[in-house]
């Protein structure tokens, strides 16, 4: 599910990479012991930058330590921040399962009955992530404003990614108060419409094939005309982005943390890394359809 934002391994510093990758193990680990081990499997960069941003905005101290990992047999660098870790873990899960049921109403055939078998899974993992009160009702309402465009066949991708923007804001704001809550908010509602609309541009093709709704295809009627469209779509990408840094910057000190650098990497240099790969992912298909 998703996962397009994420660090420039070769401009970071060896040891802002060793945090980021400590940072991801960690919540592996969290999350598979806390919630599910189905969560391991789950897990995506997206929920990283959530953990970095609550890390550094909560002023809770990441400690690392070795820890053995049973997928790679070997000990790996692993961060521990209970509160930041607990609440993201949390938040995944409820939005696996809001995920989840959603599919189970709009997919047909196999795919729904493999969903609907998997449903008692994922009823564990919403079970075991209601520690956070008024959060399972945040995600819902994301959700249902999400599905609601897609119902009324909304052509506006603004519009469309509006509902889990709103979802992300309120998820990166929970439990803060003042100046901090106002900037993650913000930060939140920009990364989840990056988020949306860098999913809609990926899945423009196969949305087609399959008649699903995308606001994209709606807007421009088709495929190839999303494609040509290719450097506009970018650029309302970069805007949030770009907005999503400046309001960070806010919370920055006169000395920038590691959270500070990983977080700045990812917006400012990852998430164009993103479309990047979107948009030479579908150059590269339409140059061997012509071929």
């Amino acid at each position: 599910m998703f996962g397009y934002v994420r660090p420039r391994k070769g401009e970071l510093l060896v040891k802002d990479y060793e945090y980021y990758s400590a940072v991801y193990c960690g919540l592996c680990r969290y999350g598979g012991k806390h919630i599910s081990h189905l969560t391991r499997w789950l897990l995506n960069y997206d929920f990283v930058l959530l953990a970095l941003l609550r890390i550094s905005l909560s002023g809770e101290s990441a400690s690392v330590c070795r820890e053995y990992c049973p997928y790679h047999f070997k000990k790996k660098r692993c961060a521990k921040a209970e509160d930041a870790f607990g609440f993201v873990c949390s938040a995944f899960g409820l939005l696996t399962y809001g995920k989840l049921l959603d599919d189970i109403n709009d997919e047909k055939g196999i795919k729904r009955f493999f969903k609907k078998l998997v449903r008692p899974v994922f009823k564990r993992i919403r079970k075991k992530s209601l520690g956070y009160p008024g959060l399972e009702e945040i995600i819902g309402e994301g959700l249902a404003a999400t599905a609601k465009a897609e119902l009324e066949l909304c052509a506006s991708p603004d519009e469309a990614a509006d509902g889990f923007a709103n979802m992300m804001s309120g998820i990166a704001e929970y439990g803060m108060e003042g100046e901090k809550k106002q900037i993650t908010g913000e930060c939140g509602y920009h990364i989840g419409r990056f988020i949306y609309i860098a999913d809609a541009f990926d899945d423009a093709e196969e949305d087609e094939k399959a008649e699903n709704y995308n606001p994209l295809l709606l807007k421009y009627g088709g495929a190839e005309a999303v494609y040509a469209a290719r450097e506009q779509i970018a650029e309302t990408m970069y805007d949030s982005l770009n907005v999503f840094s400046r309001c960070y910057a806010l919370a920055c000190g006169p000395e920038l943390t590691a959270e500070d650098r990983l977080i700045f990497n990812i917006t400012e240099l990852g998430g164009r890394d993103a479309v990047s790969r979107i948009t030479d992912k579908k150059r590269k298909k339409n140059d061997e359809e012509s071929v």
